[in-house]
């Protein structure tokens, strides 16, 4: 939150979000897509919407903590949480008014181009490493320091080992789990407005700060 540079309001309108499969794999294999449409976004804010959907994925949340959240008369500080990295955010599709994009062909072209060369340098690398993990599933192992057992498939072991959400929530992983609303909270909105206000009070008024801007822009934020 913004407070020290006069920005106290933090309702923003978002006109859709919707979750979509991209494709058919299976054991973390399977990518889905969260587009999200509104006139502004806060800061982090899908981000932080991201990293609470992957909790509620993993089985660490109820979906209805979504809605708890939300209610800032129930809960008006947020909970510590780490926010889910930026690598797959893509902000695109910025629109405003009586304005119609025409691209110059040539420009176009080479953005293709550029885009195409992009996808096939890192479906060639995903496609090398899916197939190590393909190899690594068919490994013998052994669950035991025995020497006498008989190794097993790794892919027969129970339950699977699914890591791949886990470098998308950066920072120290906790051995226990620990539910959201049951973690140390942030400042409120109204704790910090009090803050700066008692701070402005010692400095004798100190300088004004400036309402900062926001865009009135229909932006699309993918992830």
């Amino acid at each position: 939150m913004d407070v020290g540079n006069g920005v106290i309001k933090y309702w923003r309108n978002i006109s859709t979000a919707q979750i979509v499969c991209l494709d058919s794999g299976q054991d973390g294999y399977q990518f889905c897509e969260l587009t999200v449409v509104g006139k502004a976004f806060l800061w982090h804010q899908i981000r932080c919407i991201v990293a609470v959907l992957l909790l509620i994925g993993q089985g660490k949340e109820k979906p209805t903590v979504i809605d708890d959240l939300l209610d800032v008369t129930k809960n008006p500080r947020k909970p510590q949480y780490a926010m889910a990295s930026e690598l797959p955010l893509i902000l695109y599709e910025c629109e405003y008014e009586d304005i119609d994009w025409i691209y110059d062909q040539v420009w176009h072209e080479e953005n293709v181009k550029h885009f195409q060369r992009l996808w096939t340098e890192q479906t060639v690398r995903a496609t090398m490493l899916k197939r190590m993990l393909d190899h690594l599933d068919n490994a013998a192992v052994r669950r035991s320091s025995d020497s006498n057992e008989s190794g097993v498939l790794w892919k027969d072991v129970r339950p699977p080992v699914m890591h791949q959400v886990e470098c998308l929530i950066p920072g120290n992983k906790p051995r226990v789990y620990r539910p959201l609303l049951e973690r140390d909270m942030c400042e409120s909105l109204d704790d910090r407005i009090e803050h700066f206000a008692k701070r402005r009070k010692l400095d004798g008024g100190g300088s004004k700060h400036k309402q900062g801007k926001r865009l009135d822009s229909n932006q699309e934020a993918n992830t």
